[in-house]
């Protein structure tokens, strides 16, 4: 049986608030639901969280989407892509401290992973990513980076040119440092 949207959301909007580290019964509680019910509904408390943090990477893809709409042309999508996964840290803490410390980012099936490789085709077919880039490679490279080095808002600049150089064109470098976050 298919979990319903509505149920989908209210877990998620419960882990927001409240992290992965509580009581199954401080859970069923928060959602005003009893234990019988959560047991049946999610399985057990780590299918929940698997269940929310899915639910999360569909908000992060739709969020995505919707920048990607004013974007003017790969290497800006690029940059916001970083720029957004940067944000979630400070917007959904306990969804981003998961992904990090499980490195799910780095699953083939995950936002992250799946986003990164969207703006690295687009690049490639613009000229403005190399062609003989290895993507798995590049893409490990750029994840870990965002998720394990934490670096403070002045320094930021100086870190995307070091995690974009390596896979730019020189056109890609030219509109790099064209945009307003060169």
């Amino acid at each position: 049986m298919s979990l319903s949207e509505l149920k989908k959301r209210e877990l998620f909007e419960y882990y927001s608030k409240n992290g992965f580290d509580q009581a199954t019964g401080k859970i069923v509680d928060g959602l005003d639901i009893c234990h019988k019910t959560f047991f049946n509904r999610y399985g057990t408390k780590a299918k929940s969280i698997e269940i929310a943090w899915q639910y999360w990477q569909k908000i992060c893809h739709d969020r995505w989407d919707a920048l990607m709409q004013h974007c003017n042309h790969s290497v800006e999508a690029m940059v916001v892509t970083l720029y957004h996964i940067r944000a979630m840290s400070r917007e959904e803490p306990y969804y981003y401290r998961i992904t990090r410390d499980q490195r799910l980012y780095l699953q083939r099936d995950s936002f992250f992973y799946s986003v990164m490789r969207s703006v690295l085709e687009q690049g490639k077919r613009c000229f403005h990513v190399q062609d003989n880039l290895n993507e798995e490679t590049y893409i490990q490279f750029v994840l870990n980076n965002l998720f394990l080095i934490d670096v403070s808002e002045d320094k930021r600049p100086d870190v995307l040119r070091y995690v974009l150089l390596p896979a730019l064109t020189e056109r890609g470098m030219e509109l790099f440092m064209e945009t307003p976050f060169a």
